[in-house]
């Protein structure tokens, strides 16, 4: 097969009609899918541009004469994944569960200017001799990214969408072995550069595919940025970049990174952290609608209403054209009473766009608010013929027609009734309160034997807990109320004064994680045993789950104890060396746990001899041996009994009441 064949055109001498017809194969000869195809056309396309360069040659003679050699896969040399550098022997403590991972991939450092001059733009249309000037695929792919860089760190070229599309037509993105490397790397990078227009991160989904591969993405980036990555691909939520031509004074970056985080902080309920970046956002552009929105979204969410509804009568003043501002605008309305203005706000919105179905149900809600129960059981029908398994819809017709009853029912009816419960009483019909009375004594008389043997089955149940845990009756009730009541604890004395097994609260400063874990080897020892071993042999045996507890140390008022704790609370004493929380005061077994514990603390050099507490630890990380706690066969099977009764008189409930009616 000739090479104008394989690339589909008739012979040219035209490279940028030979590149068109190149991108267009490319989608045909996938890389990862087809490679040898890919191989192929790869090498009519090279053999093609050398062909537009020899004008003594013939296009007849040129397809005679050259034949494609047997594909090479040179693309697997390319596409070497680099090795990764080696970590710090005490950074932040990775996410060691099998099922609950979202790594932090290091950022890729950013070179400036000062050391790399710009490079020249590539010129896709221009004949460039690629024998002589071809660059490897590394340096094809660092001067992409130097090229990503220059473009994301000037805002107004960022914001700009045909910009994108002349990075994304680099000859780095039509080479196999780059595009595989710069698929995997331009996610991170963008993990730290995301302040893009919609538009652009639809133009990288189409040429990347990212939504195609949301599950794989979800175990090499955070969590945060997937979501928000879902967000702008799906328009769930989407932020807006206008140009700030008439302010030169303003730091873009400062404010588009707080937006972002306030953002980032309502989404995950975050009210405290939220109210902080808006602020900040807010102090410096107070005119963006994206931001306005956002305020209102806050103060809606965390009750104030009346804030909320101006601050959305601010936007759609200063966005006229915000269909979400309306739309929150009319329910505020409504809940305000206001039916008319909330009516006025739904057709501004249908005007624009008739088949928003939220804005419809919102102008039905109006119109019953108003009484016009024709013109809402019109608008409701035309939601059921659109959906009609709209539940709102159905309890909003529903209200309309019991609204029709009312009006038909004949004036006096109420009046009749009330006179009719009067002669009642007369005759002899007791109130509510004497009814429950009767009820109560005709339940009580009926299952007063099943009642007294669950109270005997409980008191059992205490029993068999209270042996269990060798504890009084006094010291089982303390224990229930400090589960809910936990003791606030501020200095070690106040620690040593607290019995074991205790919940207590505190606050540890000065705190860091040591990389030891405590884990357990349930192929090793059938019952609990706990082991305290570094993160790197834990992770080595397999032993990493649910159950792993992080071993830190941190001060309590002027002396140092340990903690064990989740992934989540040790990776905030590693932010911040500082954290409030709750544990259970125990002792520190005779065993491994203190020898290996200080071996670490000698390896990391700290100070920790005169001021370690060495009998007592809190533990905030459940471990096996409290965890899943039933109690012994005895207290199954009264558990088992207990139900059952219960179930008994519960039943008991709707024959009393039926029994009741014939006394």
């Amino acid at each position: 097969m000739g090479i104008w064949e394989i690339l589909g055109i008739e012979p040219t001498d035209n490279p940028a009609q030979i590149k068109k017809a190149y991108a267009k194969k490319l989608k045909v000869h996938n890389p990862e899918v087809d490679p040898e195809g890919f191989q192929r056309l790869r090498e009519a396309y090279d053999l093609a541009l050398k062909f537009t360069r020899n004008d003594k040659r013939s296009p007849e003679t040129q397809e005679e004469t050259i034949h494609l050699q047997p594909p090479r896969r040179l693309y697997e040399q390319w596409h070497s994944e680099p090795a990764e550098e080696e970590q710090p022997s005490y950074d932040p403590p990775q996410r060691l569960t099998l099922f609950d991972r979202f790594l932090e991939e290091p950022t890729q450092e950013v070179v400036s200017h000062e050391e790399i001059p710009i490079p020249k733009r590539y010129d896709f249309t221009e004949n460039v001799d690629h024998s002589e000037h071809s660059m490897n695929p590394d340096d094809m792919v660092e001067r992409f990214f130097r090229r990503t860089q220059e473009l994301y760190d000037n805002y107004h070229e960022r914001i700009q969408l045909e910009n994108w599309r002349e990075l994304l037509n680099d000859e780095a993105m039509w080479n196999v072995g780059c595009h595989q490397v710069i698929d995997t790397r331009f996610l991170h990078f963008l993990e730290e550069h995301y302040h893009l227009p919609h538009e652009v991160w639809m133009l990288l989904d189409s040429h990347f595919q990212w939504r195609e591969k949301s599950e794989k993405l979800a175990s090499q980036l955070s969590g945060r940025f997937v979501a928000y990555l879902n967000g702008q691909l799906n328009q769930i939520f989407t932020l807006r970049y206008p140009s700030f031509e008439n302010r030169t004074d303003l730091d873009i970056e400062a404010f588009l990174e707080w937006r972002s985080d306030a953002l980032f902080a309502l989404m995950e309920n975050d009210w405290e952290t939220a109210q902080s970046y808006l602020a900040k956002a807010h102090a410096l552009y107070a005119l963006d609608p994206d931001l306005i929105r956002l305020q209102g979204e806050y103060f809606l969410r965390t009750g104030n209403k009346n804030r909320a509804f101006h601050t959305f009568d601010q936007l759609i003043r200063l966005d006229p054209d915000n269909i979400d501002a309306y739309l929150y605008r009319a329910r505020l309305f409504l809940e305000k009473g206001d039916a008319t203005d909330a009516i006025k706000d739904c057709e501004e919105i249908l005007t624009r766009m008739p088949e928003l179905w939220d804005a419809r149900s919102l102008l039905g809600k109006g119109y019953l608010q108003l009484g016009e129960w024709e013109k809402a059981q019109e608008v409701f029908q035309e939601i059921l013929s659109h959906n009609p398994s709209d539940i709102d819809a159905k309890i909003c017709l529903t209200q309309i027609h019991s609204p029709f009853n009312k009006m038909t029912e004949p004036p006096a009816s109420k009046q009749a009734k009330a006179v009719r419960r009067k002669n009642l009483q007369t005759l002899g019909l007791p109130s509510r309160l004497a009814r429950f009375k009767q009820f109560f004594a005709l339940y009580t008389r009926r299952n007063i034997w099943t009642i007294i043997f669950l109270l005997l089955l409980h008191y059992a149940m205490f029993a068999v807990v209270s042996m269990k845990l060798d504890m009084t009756s006094e010291q089982m009730f303390d224990s229930l109320v400090n589960i809910y009541k936990p003791v606030q604890i501020k200095t070690v004395e106040e620690m040593k004064q607290t019995p074991l097994g205790y919940q207590v609260e505190f606050t540890l400063t000065k705190a860091s994680y040591i990389n030891m874990l405590r884990v357990y080897d349930k192929e090793k020892y059938p019952e609990p045993k706990a082991e305290f071993i570094p993160a790197a042999k834990a992770k080595e045996r397999d032993l990493l789950n649910s159950d792993t507890g992080y071993v830190n140390v941190g001060y309590l008022g002027q002396q140092l104890i340990i903690v064990i704790t989740d992934y989540d609370h040790a990776k905030e004493i590693h932010d911040k060396q500082s954290i409030t929380m709750r544990g259970t005061l125990k002792a520190v077994p005779d065993e491994e746990m203190l020898p290996v514990i200080v071996n670490a603390l000698e390896k990391r050099k700290h100070p920790y001899q005169s001021i370690l507490v060495t009998d007592t630890y809190i533990n905030a990380k459940p471990d096996l041996e409290e965890k899943g706690w039933t109690g012994s066969w005895l207290l199954g099977i009264l558990a088992m009994i207990a139900m059952l009764y219960y179930i008994r008189i519960i039943r008991e409930f709707p024959k009393t009441r039926k029994a009741l009616t014939f006394h």
